[in-house]
């Protein structure tokens, strides 16, 4: 199935409007800086007050901040560093449920392709994951998979995007 000029335009549309709304950010390094901080200031503080002593009027307050840093730091780590994650796991089942709809028109399913193929991966850091399920993605896209193929040739040749449900040799390398 070859898709027409006005159908790669749509799903170009489609792509760049995903790629002017990024993903939130992850913040779970916040957690590490505050465990950090927290530790640090658990240290340093009984030696400061000791040698200002004015300064023991807000120890509570400090070893509040210190012990909240140190143990809430790495629970936000390992905890906070979803919502974009989450975000691109979203809008794939959004686009999805717009494949499983019987009434959707062809340029919904071209934006919903290029949704499934723009948010399959995330990259966070020095890693980039594939965040869709690929067998489940398949049986939910159903039909509409020879045009999901067609849009991912279209913006592999274009745009160099990554192979999501191409599995030819060709395409991963």
């Amino acid at each position: 199935m070859k898709l027409t000029l006005e159908e790669l335009a749509i799903a170009e549309a489609a792509r760049a409007e995903l790629l002017e709304t990024p993903l939130p950010p992850a913040m779970g390094q916040l957690g590490c800086l505050a465990a950090i901080a927290g530790v640090v200031v658990l240290v340093v503080w009984l030696p400061v007050v000791d040698a200002l002593p004015a300064l023991s009027f807000f120890t509570p307050f400090v070893m509040l901040f210190a012990v909240l840093g140190a143990v809430g730091g790495p629970v936000f780590l390992m905890f906070g560093g979803q919502s974009g994650r989450n975000a691109g796991r979203a809008a794939i089942e959004a686009s999805l449920r717009v494949f499983e709809d019987a009434n959707a028109d062809r340029d919904e399913l071209l934006r919903a392709a290029a949704v499934l193929l723009e948010r399959a991966y995330i990259s966070r850091g020095p890693s980039t994951e594939l965040i869709i399920d690929l067998a489940e993605a398949r049986d939910r896209v159903g039909e509409g998979l020879g045009l999901v193929l067609e849009v991912e040739r279209h913006f592999a040749e274009r745009f160099g995007s990554w192979p999501v449900f191409d599995s030819s040799e060709d395409a991963h390398e």
